[in-house]
């Protein structure tokens, strides 16, 4: 879950998932939270951890296509297009950043 401080207010959530072959990123606020740069601070802190304390050495982040603000969000942290595949029936792209920070 993703808490704003000053309110306490449940903004969405964030974080990383351990897949069969590959570490997630992942994110998803709530349409009154869009906007605030909250997807970028939680994807930031959520990097740093799994780099720099869980020593994952590639992580990927998967955005439904068409849904450009979370791919600028990616884009934020030097993530690279990676592929497009079908994940949960829609179509996905896939990108990947591996140690930048």
């Amino acid at each position: 879950m993703v808490i704003r401080k000053q309110d306490s207010a449940w903004l969405g959530w964030c974080g990383l998932k351990q897949h069969a072959d590959y570490v997630d990123l992942g994110f998803r606020f709530f349409r009154k939270s869009w906007g605030n740069g909250y997807a970028t601070e939680s994807a930031m802190a959520c990097l740093e951890y799994g780099i720099n304390e869980l020593n994952i050495k590639h992580i990927v982040g998967r955005v439904a296509i068409g849904n450009n603000a979370s791919v600028r969000v990616l884009e934020k942290f030097e993530m690279t297009f990676w592929k497009n595949e079908f994940f949960h029936g829609m179509e996905a792209e896939y990108c990947h950043v591996s140690n930048l920070l």
